[in-house]
Parts: C-alpha cells; structure tokens; sequence
C-alpha cells in the first residue's frame, strides 16, 4: 500500500496526469477501469430500489499495468472522495484507500457496461447497480 500512496502522492503534488497507458492491464481485463455513474441502490431493509443520479465513480490503472491496484476518484453533488484500490479476484472485493481509511465493498462485473457493488453500511447490507458513461 506504500507503494500506492507515495505514487499518488507524487502525482497530485507534480499536478502530473495519473492515467497511465496501460492497454491490455489486468484491472482493463477484470473490466472494471473506466468512468462509472451509479444507476439504482438498494437496501436490506426496504427492499425497494432508489434510483439515483449524479454520482460518478472513476477507476484508472496506475503506472504498474501487471497488478491488480489503482487509483479511483468518487463525485457527487456533496462529496468528493479518491485514493488507491486494490482487487482481490478470488474474494470478488475491492479494498479502497483513502489518506485516513479505508472500506471493502464485494463486486460483480455483470458486462462489459455494468457493475454490481455489495457493502455493509452501518449494518444494513447496501447493493448498487453502476452503468459505464
């Protein structure tokens, strides 16, 4: 994870661009790089799907194209929040980084234009559905 934060460290303190060329990348092959817009969330509690605007998700390669670690920027109306991830394939998670934590959020890459996280918040199990831009 050092490796992650003094790279993005670097980048934001350069101003240098931090998406990298990475063609063929692991994370490019998962299919999960790209700009992301969440579509519709639901909980464990109502059960009934809020659909949901004006929040977008980003998830570059860094510069090490062979690994399965990035970095993602988080948008919305009211926040804005981005560090470094990394995938564990076998778990089906991505582990996101900030500079003062960190959370694991389970996801599934339904196709090439969707994606499906699962998270627990506060103890009510959340799914959101996230459509590529």
């Amino acid at each position: 994870m050092y490796r992650l934060l003094g790279a993005f460290s670097v980048a934001l303190l350069l101003g240098c661009s931090t998406n990298s060329d990475c063609q063929d990348s692991e994370l490019s092959q998962l299919g999960i790089t790209g700009d992301w817009e969440i579509y519709q969330r639901t909980d464990t509690v109502t059960l009934l799907p809020v659909f949901i605007q004006d929040e977008d998700l980003r998830l570059l390669d860094d510069s090490i194209c062979d690994d399965l670690q990035g970095l993602w920027d988080y948008n919305a109306l009211s926040s804005e929040n981005g560090g470094e991830f990394a995938v564990d394939t076998v778990m089906g998670e991505i582990t996101f980084f900030t500079p003062t934590y960190s959370f694991r959020w389970e996801y599934v890459v339904v196709d090439y234009d969707n994606l499906v996280f699962r998270y627990n918040d506060g103890g009510v199990e959340i799914k959101e559905l996230w459509r590529r831009k």
